[in-house]
């Protein structure tokens, strides 16, 4: 009776274990938007680990995790232009999946005018930026007026006053856990710019995904880590002109 005792112990302890090693999404933690070139990779700008560099021109927006639920239509990407005002045109955009401009109804509870997208002075007195535009449920407070401006002024010496908030809606992405958007600019963006994104779960009472600080795109004087890719290709091209070089000479 004892051994019997012991062996179901031994099953039931090592079942445990097997049920918690299985990964199960947290509805009540839902992943965050990863922005970067391409999410989740390059190097880290400010204080060591807070921010991804970002291309002027083009970026990526992942919703990480797989088995993450897909989104709801729209999803929003929002840029914080440093110093921009009402007269700062937003750049058109085209996307890898879906289409998206700057503007459109406004969504979420959020506030933007829906031509331009421009939502307004980001300042000192704001509070966090999701807050701020009114979204519903708001998500994450990380991306604050004093972050982005103490990261603005670490990376590229740009003492803001304010940031110009730009929202731009993104519609038939299709994204979902652990696929990516890419977004390529019509105009490039301002240096010091930071990208950040926004969107919701399709449960009776949403959840918000949103890009907290740690994962906030930010463009840069300091060019971005190349892609593996680009690496490859700048090898390819120095191997060449060395061989090249060697010939000439033994000519």
């Amino acid at each position: 009776m004892k051994k019997l005792l012991v062996l179901i112990g031994i099953v039931a302890m090592f079942g445990t274990s097997a049920a918690f090693a299985v990964s199960v999404p947290d509805p009540l933690d839902p992943s965050v938007m990863h922005i970067g070139n391409p999410p989740g990779t390059g190097g880290y700008l400010y204080n060591g680990s807070e921010l991804r560099p970002i291309s002027n021109t083009h970026l990526g927006i992942q919703e990480n995790g797989n088995g993450q639920p897909a989104l709801a239509d729209p999803l929003l990407m929002i840029i914080g232009v440093p110093g921009a005002d009402s007269g700062y045109q937003a750049p058109s955009i085209t996307l890898s999946t879906g289409t998206g401009a700057a503007g459109g109804a406004n969504a979420y509870s959020g506030t933007w005018n829906v031509t331009t997208g421009y939502a307004g002075s980001f300042g000192p007195a704001s509070d966090d930026l999701y807050d701020w535009l009114g979204l519903k449920p708001s998500g994450n407070a990380s991306n604050n007026f004093g972050n982005w401006h103490d990261a603005d002024l670490a990376v590229n010496n740009i003492d803001a006053a304010f940031f110009g908030i730009f929202v731009y809606t993104l519609n038939d992405t299709l994204i979902t856990g652990g696929s990516t958007i890419g977004v390529t600019f019509g105009a490039p963006l301002d240096n010091g710019t930071f990208v950040v994104a926004y969107g919701q779960d399709l449960r009776e009472r949403p959840h918000s995904y949103t890009t907290p600080f740690t994962e906030a795109g930010l463009t840069t004087t300091t060019p971005p880590v190349p892609e593996p890719g680009t690496m490859i290709l700048l090898g390819a091209g120095f191997l060449g002109l060395a061989v090249w070089g060697k010939r000439r000479r033994n000519a």
